[in-house]
């Protein structure tokens, strides 16, 4: 009989919504900002018109009619000057991982690792057989002097590392987010020390003031690989991303997604370019923008009024994004805690899956994007109950949410 000897690669359930359970776990977007009418009305059209097209195999390339809305995206972050042949079509930013430690990396090497990381990261990266190494910071995530300490171990001890893996805006789980002074300092250490920086931005165009920072690929085109989604700014059902890389590399890049997706779903990219030619991202983007500050904003409230004089939890304010970190002062695994919550009906992600080994697991991760704005308080009161061990309602609820 086979047996398996390989190591387990294990993703946190996020996903699953029942009976209930407010879930502050996954981090879903808000779907009903989506003009709906509208996007049925442009796909029964791309259908009607060019299904035997859209409905086919395609190759792995990016279609033409999509690249001027990637390319407005890019260029909100200053990102110019990226030709059609330098992107590479993904079915999101996980498939954007795999592709990238297939092709880039080889069994056995280290990737260099933000912390806490984003777990569909290291699950990717191990699962293509690479070990994984933290880069440990601050409030604004990576310091490159962890960084040069990171690379200095991991090359001491006779081991490969070429790439580092970062998050750098509105960071999943911390919210945290690089300003350009600290990413022009990372990117010097990566030239330094030959790092090519693997930058992941699911999240770079959700700032709740409207407001953006400049990607990495902006700033050094040739030491980044970027990777793009519509998962976020769009809906994640149409399983559409990109890659954007160094022109030496795209081939590598290509022929690995080829092998992983066989082909882009040209309908899919269809369906957003005929979007993006009706209407473009604006809207979308504000109404996105509006809808999350507004639920950021009831759960830190709610947070304070629950948590805020037990002392033993502390939380960051995000500026964008999808997420709250808390943090146990005393170093309690919240792995302990998510029984008892959901008893108490919620759920969250503890901070073992964040981690590269368990160095965050007195951290969990809070989503606020897709619960209703009316049941964040209530989430958070019975999040609280499970926390600290209260039996009845922990703090007195928010006087008046508004659904």
């Amino acid at each position: 009989m086979w047996t398996d000897t390989r190591p387990t690669v294990e993703m946190p359930q996020l996903f699953e919504l029942a009976g209930d359970v407010i879930s502050f776990a996954g981090g879903l977007p808000d779907l009903r900002q989506l003009p709906l009418g509208d996007i049925s009305a442009q796909l029964a059209r791309v259908v009607r018109l060019g299904g035997r097209t859209t409905l086919q195999y395609s190759t792995p390339h990016v279609a033409t009619s999509l690249i001027p809305g990637i390319e407005d995206l890019m260029a909100r972050e200053q990102i110019r000057g990226t030709t059609a042949e330098q992107l590479v079509p993904t079915t999101g930013s996980q498939m954007g991982l795999v592709t990238v430690a297939l092709a880039l990396a080889s069994p056995g090497e280290v990737v260099l690792c933000q912390t806490p990381a984003y777990p569909g990261a290291t699950a990717a990266f191990r699962a293509a057989g690479l070990d994984l190494h933290p880069v440990e910071g601050d409030e604004q995530g990576m310091h490159p002097q962890a960084l040069r300490e990171a690379a200095r171990q991991v090359r001491a001890a006779g081991r490969t590392t070429r790439l580092l893996y970062g998050n750098l805006t509105f960071a999943n789980p911390t919210g945290t987010t690089a300003g350009v002074h600290r990413r022009t300092e990372l990117l010097q250490v990566c030239r330094e020390l030959d790092l090519l920086l693997v930058e992941d931005n699911p999240y770079g165009l959700l700032s709740f003031e409207g407001t953006t920072t400049p990607a990495c690929r902006s700033l050094d085109p040739d030491q980044v690989v970027y990777l793009g989604t519509f998962s976020k700014i769009f809906a994640p059902g149409v399983r559409c991303g990109w890659i954007a890389a160094p022109a030496h590399l795209t081939g590598r890049l290509r022929r690995t997604a080829e092998i992983l997706a066989l082909s882009p779903s040209a309908l899919n990219q269809a369906a957003l370019a005929a979007f993006f030619a009706q209407q473009g991202w604006d809207n979308l983007i504000n109404s996105f923008q509006d809808g999350y500050r507004r639920r950021c904003a009831l759960m830190t409230e709610a947070l304070e009024q629950a948590l805020g004089a037990d002392g033993r939890w502390t939380w960051n304010q995000p500026e964008g994004g999808f997420y709250l970190w808390l943090r146990h002062r005393d170093g309690q695994d919240t792995e302990t805690f998510v029984e008892e919550a959901s008893r108490h009906g919620v759920s969250f992600v503890p901070g073992r899956h964040f981690s590269i080994g368990r160095e965050h697991a007195h951290g969990l991760r809070l989503s606020f994007s897709y619960t209703p704005p009316g049941r964040i308080a209530e989430g958070v009161d019975r999040l609280a109950r499970a926390l600290t061990g209260a039996q009845g309602p922990q703090r007195a609820r928010l006087e008046q949410v508004v659904a």
